[in-house]
């Protein structure tokens, strides 16, 4: 064979390898990079229970990354069923239960029914996208989840400390979130946001114009939306109307119902001194 067909085939030979080398790296990057840019929702692996390490493998679950401590326990997150990942998530990292609600929240849903929502006292809840369709009034109150949802803004609006403490997980196992910021604990809460607020809002009460809870096996998630008013702080004569969503992670505490993370949304109403409409009032 001629010298110069043969250096010629040579030399495609090497570029194709080179140009299929470089295509697959490439490739591996923009993978690789993928990978990255998604965070884990979590911050504590779900099932070891330690901090959760960038270098292990994640998962995507629910429209949000699942991030563990180690390899491995990728791999015992795959044989789990999605009620046992939720139960696993709710015990050792409710902020990844909250992050799930938020992005079924945001991702687009079927129209639902006008006559779906109401009061918790009234017909029937909304039905949820995830659990079916809801209890009735009766029921629904009945739930213990929501019960304890309950007790939450009724201990408020008496100012009990004693009583929310004994509806949230204990030693720092409860976490709390408000307008999308990190609060830390249900005790750093307690003792440096919500019990000065108390002196500024006696008598706190929310009306409630929509309440549902769905259940996933000993695990359930309480919504709350409504609305509430407090004193504005330049007029004390004049309350300010708000609009409030609040989201409980409720886990069974060795048979007790107990709130593993909260969290609240507020905002005011575009009209400061709007009445706010007849609704069913948590209050005592």
């Amino acid at each position: 064979m001629n010298r110069s067909i043969i250096l010629i085939a040579s030399v495609s030979f090497l570029m194709a390898g080179t140009l299929a080398s470089q295509a697959a790296h490439a490739a591996f990057a923009i993978s690789d990079a993928t990978t990255v840019i998604a965070d884990p929702a979590n911050k504590t692996c779900p099932i070891m229970g330690g901090e959760v390490s960038k270098d292990a493998p994640s998962r995507q679950f629910k429209g949000v990354t699942i991030g563990f401590c180690c390899p491995g326990c990728d791999r015992k997150w795959d044989r789990q069923s999605d009620e046992r990942k939720i139960a696993l998530l709710a015990k050792n990292s409710p902020e990844a239960i909250a992050a799930i609600d938020a992005a079924e929240n945001a991702a687009p849903k079927a129209p639902v029914a006008p006559d779906t929502t109401v009061a918790p006292d009234q017909a029937s809840a909304q039905p949820s996208n995830r659990a079916g369709a809801q209890p009735d009034a009766a029921a629904l109150a009945a739930h213990p989840a929501v019960q304890v949802a309950r007790a939450y803004l009724i201990a408020c609006g008496k100012a009990d400390l004693n009583a929310l403490n004994a509806l949230f997980l204990d030693k720092g196992r409860a976490t709390v979130s408000e307008n999308s910021i990190d609060e830390g604990t249900w005790e750093t809460y307690r003792d440096h946001h919500l019990t000065p607020e108390f002196k500024t809002m006696p008598g706190f009460a929310m009306s409630i114009t929509k309440e549902d809870v769905q259940t996933f096996g000993a695990t359930s998630i309480v919504r709350q939306i409504g609305t509430f008013s407090v004193p504005d702080s330049n007029q004390k004569d004049i309350k300010k109307a708000y609009h409030a969503a609040v989201t409980y992670i409720v886990v069974d505490d060795d048979g007790t119902p107990r709130i593993a993370h909260l969290h609240w949304s507020s905002r005011a109403q575009k009209k400061p001194d709007a009445a706010v409409a007849p609704t069913t009032n948590v209050q005592k």
